[in-house]
């Protein structure tokens, strides 16, 4: 990323970001890369890719100002988000799974300007902090997530606190739009796709820029609402610079994104957990013939009767269509679906494996030509291979034994941490042609995939309606995480560095904005206890209203008070003379 430096850690991100001078507590934990099932389901008499699965979870709390001298300062969870991490050979997926805020960031008393902004700056510079930890060279990475308005999805009861400011559905999908958007303005506009002939055209006049260009990595946002066409649909994006393009566009990636873009729509549709597109697809699944059999028993797999089509849905823009009707989007309220993708920069020389082809064909075509085949140098150099297991009889003789076999590594990494816990025999190599695990951006704990399970289950446990009910669950689940993790203090604190705009009244936060009033003429203020003498009319022949039309100003006395002015013995209202209309005369 382009305005990110990649010395920088996510401590030092985040303090340039927060509040001045205000203290915030962070707690992170994570699992390491396991095998998952695939997010693609495979084309028919083709293999599902290897997929592996990381997740991160990242709580935010503040310290709570004593109300006295002897009262304990009290801890309260304000924010979390979860954070899923699908890599195959070629994709990188981060999947935002949920986030949620428990409304007790008000007991910071922060001005009005700021005190929204603490917990959007958090998701989004942890989402792009994990972007650029998990980008490949050559791969692109994809952020994905839907935004779907709910009163809480990991603080239960946490709605009943007056503070919490609950976003219906079109607003949080402008909030999320908004979180996204410095990420991609921090890469370069993604151009178009252009005709053949353009492209000849741009070839031959500026070869340079084209090479410029395509050496630096581009971004471009997606957005899709079932049941909105384009124009609605971009109402909900940021909007461009004055001299910029948009950056948002009301479409989808998903041919751009998925490993066969000619396989039917379910092979093109990914299958995140707890999403309304996987719900779908489940059931439209269920068309497929033999879609009860083995093969269908785990994602990713398609029956080898069939050709991967529904009945019902047979393209993409269909499968949108069918998805406004669903309960999700058509209850009344609407559902977004976002993406953002980061394309690398195209390779100006052809990669390996693309080389190497030709010179292996020859190979092969040579060796059969050839009445023998010499082997090279290295290859007769080479550690030679080990004997296979000869095959044990069964069927008549002794009883053989058969030694069990002894794994090397240990499957259950509970007792895995960073910090001062336990720790594993063995983990997974930081670089594979899957997936990449810095040390660098892993979780201040090391849970396995049980123990994490186990620590969404104990906050999802919790009552966070007060706050003396907020202080209690937050140390609860702290202590419960530390126990899962083995370490005893595994947070960390962060206090603010960013100055924000001073506001002219000191503490003002829920006041109205003043309003200026424009050609109102002011008062003029009350001279030795008499109020001032008013203009004579100049002309004579100017109406004039009786007294009992005529409101006087009400008198001040001598201390500035108003005194009240006596009511008339007669409540009757006549008109003056001037007034009267007389009737003519026959």
């Amino acid at each position: 990323m382009a305005s990110i430096s990649h010395s920088k850690s996510l401590q030092d991100l985040l303090s340039e970001a927060l509040p001045k001078d205000v203290p915030f507590t962070f707690y992170h934990y994570s699992t390491p890369p396991t095998k998952s099932t695939p997010l693609f389901s495979a084309p028919p008499h083709h293999k599902s890719e290897r997929t592996y699965r990381e997740s991160h979870f990242l709580a935010v709390s503040i310290v709570r100002k004593s109300q006295s001298p002897s009262e304990v300062p009290e801890e309260l969870l304000i924010l979390a988000i979860e954070v899923l991490i699908y890599t195959t050979e070629n994709l990188t997926t981060i999947f935002i799974s949920k986030a949620d805020s428990t409304g007790y960031i008000a007991e910071l008393s922060l001005p009005r300007a700021q005190a929204g902004s603490p917990l959007k700056s958090i998701c989004g510079i942890f989402v792009s902090w994990l972007a650029r930890e998990r980008r490949r060279e050559g791969k692109k990475l994809v952020i994905s997530l839907f935004a779907r308005a709910q009163d809480q999805y990991l603080f239960p009861a946490s709605v009943e606190n007056p503070n919490k400011h609950v976003l219906d559905d079109r607003g949080l999908i402008k909030w999320w739009c908004k979180v996204l958007d410095p990420l991609i303005r921090e890469h370069k506009v993604e151009e178009d796709a252009k005709n053949l002939t353009e492209r000849l055209a741009q070839s031959k006049n500026g070869k340079e820029n084209v090479k410029s260009l395509k050496s630096e990595y581009t971004a471009k946002g997606y957005l899709v609402i079932p049941g909105f066409d384009a124009y609605d649909t971009l109402r909900y994006t940021p909007l461009p610079s004055s001299s910029g393009p948009r950056r948002w566009v009301a479409s989808h990636p998903l041919l751009k994104i998925a490993p066969h873009p000619g396989a039917p729509p379910r092979c093109l549709v990914p299958h995140f957990p707890d999403d309304p597109k996987s719900r779908f697809l489940d059931e439209l699944d269920e068309e497929l013939p033999d879609a009860r059999t083995e093969e269908m028993s785990q994602l990713g797999g398609t029956p080898s009767r069939s050709n991967g089509q529904w009945k019902s849905v047979k393209t993409l823009d269909q499968f949108w269509e069918m998805m406004a009707f669903r309960q999700e989007c058509s209850s009344g309220r609407i559902t977004g679906f976002i993406w953002v993708v980061i394309t690398p920069p195209q390779p100006s020389i052809p990669e390996e494996d693309e080389s190497e082809e030709p010179s292996q064909t020859q190979t092969v075509n040579d060796s059969q030509d050839s009445p023998a085949i010499h082997q090279s140098p290295a290859r007769s150099k080479a550690s030679p291979r080990k004997p296979r297991r000869r095959k044990v009889n069964t069927s008549h003789g002794p009883i053989p034994i058969i030694l069990p076999k002894i794994k090397s590594s240990v499957s259950n990494m509970s007792g895995v941490s960073t910090g001062s816990g336990g720790t594993a025999t063995k983990l997974p190599p930081e670089v594979t042609p899957y997936y990449k695990w810095p040390s660098t951006s892993r979780g201040t704990l090391l849970l396995s995939s049980t123990a994490y399970d186990r620590a969404h289950e104990i906050i999802t446990q919790q009552n966070f309606a007060t706050h003396t009910a907020a202080a209690r669950s937050t140390k609860r689940w702290k202590d419960e995480v530390a126990l899962l993790g083995g370490g005893d203090d595994w947070s960390w604190t962060i206090v603010g560095q960013k100055e924000g705009t001073p506001s002219a009244t000191p503490g003002y936060t829920d006041a109205a904005a003043p309003m200026a009033i424009i050609g109102a003429r002011k008062k003029r203020k009350p001279e030795n206890g008499k109020e001032a003498e008013s203009n004579e009319t100049t002309s004579t022949a100017a109406n004039v209203l009786g007294g009992g039309l005529v409101r006087k100003k009400a008198k001040v006395d001598e201390t500035g008070s108003n005194v009240p002015t006596p009511e008339p013995a007669s409540k009757v209202n006549t008109l003056g003379t001037g007034l009267v209309r007389k009737k003519t005369k026959a």
